[in-house]
């Protein structure tokens, strides 16, 4: 898969209701990735509600990313619901969104 110019090795898609309860699947999962050193595209097309500590697990992962080097973490195709939040939460630049 290819966006931006950037080679992601792994698409995680983000469900619809992002979480407390799916939270701690999506940090296993950037966990995984950044361990073995593949870049991700985070799906976030289908989300209709987002929850602050799911977006502090996405948040994490993209520092998490920045600071390791080389693999990267990029959010690919955010709906509406998502970038709004995002940007009422003043994470719009964090996330990479800002553009």
């Amino acid at each position: 898969m290819e966006e931006t110019g950037v080679q992601m090795g792994e698409r995680i898609t983000l469900p619809p209701v992002a979480d407390l309860t799916e939270a701690g699947s999506l940090k296993e999962s950037l966990l995984q990735a950044l361990t073995s050193g593949t870049s991700v595209g985070v799906d976030a097309s289908t989300v209709q509600r987002i929850s602050s500590p799911y977006l502090q697990v996405l948040v994490a992962g993209a520092q998490s990313f920045a600071k390791a080097g080389g693999a990267s973490m990029k959010i690919v195709d955010p709906s509406d619901t998502f970038r709004e939040t995002v940007s009422v939460l003043g994470l719009l630049d964090v996330l990479e969104l800002g553009k």
